[in-house]
């Protein structure tokens, strides 16, 4: 009986694993944390949140036109680089917000897509020179906005995803500089 009850449950962890297969490291590691720690959402959390989804997908959206309309290979490859790191970032905020059951937006507010209209109108070298201008002044935000959250988010699992991508859109700013730098 004994060995029934074990080989029952060994197959129920390998089940559980395996449904579990699709899900990341970083989202189980949420997941655990979020059960051992699930308390209400502070609404300036929440904004934090929204806030932090938007400027990822609007940073999407830029990479994107990066690889569309600019020329210099630096400004495409750092269009790629936005693409990936925001989609991940994005990825990680959402399993977050979900369990922390806190809606997030499906598309970027008009703020955002504004400055995406802008920059679409130009091609070449013009909008190399539009794009990291535009770049510089989007991290340097996001980069107050993210500081100011490692410092004053209530939620342990925003704060921690907060203080990872700070390092990320600091190492984004530096890329942008010394692209700049080297286009003068």
């Amino acid at each position: 009986m004994k060995k029934l009850r074990l080989i029952s449950f060994t197959l129920f962890v390998i089940a559980s694993q395996a449904c579990n297969g699709g899900m990341n490291n970083d989202a189980q590691l949420i997941r655990k944390d979020t059960l051992k720690t699930s308390v209400p959402i502070d609404k300036n959390d929440a904004q934090f949140a929204i806030e932090a989804s938007i400027k990822s997908m609007a940073e999407v959206e830029l990479g994107k036109l990066a690889i569309k309309n600019g020329v210099d290979k630096r400004v495409k490859n750092f269009g790629a680089m936005l693409i990936k790191d925001h989609i991940k970032a994005d990825r990680k905020l959402r399993t977050i917000a979900k369990i922390k059951k806190i809606s997030l937006p499906d598309s970027i507010d008009a703020k955002e897509q504004l400055s995406i209209i802008k920059l679409s109108k130009s091609y070449g070298k013009t909008f190399d020179t539009a794009f990291m201008n535009d770049m510089v002044k989007h991290h340097e935000n996001d980069i107050r906005m993210y500081t100011e959250a490692t410092k004053e988010l209530m939620d342990p699992d925003l704060r921690v995803f907060a203080n990872k991508n700070l390092l990320v859109l600091k190492r984004h700013l530096d890329a942008v500089n010394v692209i700049k730098g080297s286009m003068k």
